[in-house]
């Protein structure tokens, strides 16, 4: 029997649209194309739950990113 094979990608958002597709989400990563978006300063949330840096690196499932304004 032949056996399939299946990939598994992680898809960050941002404002409800998805501006990357990774095989792995690593911090590094994850950083990386905040900057790319011209954010700084963030907060990642998974199917509705907030993450933190112990939850990485992630393989699967949707990631949004959230930027986050300090009060001046």
């Amino acid at each position: 029997m032949t056996e399939i094979f299946e990939t598994s990608e992680v898809r960050v958002i941002l404002n409800g649209e998805t501006i990357a597709e990774v095989e792995e989400l690593t911090i590094e990563r994850l950083k990386k194309i905040a900057r790319e978006h011209g954010i700084k300063k963030f907060t990642v949330s998974a199917a509705g739950e907030d993450l933190t840096a112990d939850d990485f690196p992630l393989y699967e499932g949707e990631v949004i990113i959230r930027p986050y304004y300090e009060a001046k």
